[in-house]
């Protein structure tokens, strides 16, 4: 498992949450829409979750490509306020596209606090763990590279 997520580019998990969101905004009729109804909130409960994963879908992607390395801190609040800002340009992008769509501040908030939940999750819960799941093959790796220079 350790290198099958060591093997994905960098960025590829990015770009796919980005054409999700995409997808799961703009789709005239995606599979979850006739479920927005369930309770009363269901679609900010819906923003909340899709930002909170987008977000730290970023910040997991940033801090793969800076293995063996800390992430910066400031580097994943900035991750995490543009999962943040995509909320609002995507709700400013349907109002244009639908203009029988009503801007729904709700929305908005609910995917900000997606993505600022994402950083405090993944900075005080799961950065040590994640790193710590594949620092082994990233040294052992680096060792190897490290081993082969030295013999030539």
């Amino acid at each position: 498992m350790k290198s099958f997520i060591l093997a994905i580019p960098k960025g590829l998990p990015s770009i796919v949450m980005i054409l999700a969101m995409f997808y799961f905004t703009f789709a005239n009729n995606p599979l979850w829409v006739n479920s927005l109804k369930i309770f009363p909130y269901a679609e900010q409960v819906g923003h909340f979750i899709l930002y909170f994963i987008i977000a730290l879908v970023f910040i997991l992607d940033y801090a793969k490509a800076r293995l063996p390395h800390h992430s910066k801190i400031n580097q994943e609040i900035a991750l995490a306020a543009v999962a943040g800002v995509l909320s609002i340009v995507m709700e400013i992008a349907l109002m244009i596209r639908t203009h029988g769509y009503n801007y729904d501040y709700r929305n908005f908030l609910a995917g900000c606090l997606g993505a600022a939940l994402a950083f405090l999750f993944y900075h005080y819960w799961l950065l040590h763990p994640f790193r710590h799941y594949l620092y082994h093959s990233i040294q052992h790796h680096w060792r190897y590279q490290h081993r082969r220079k030295k013999r030539k």
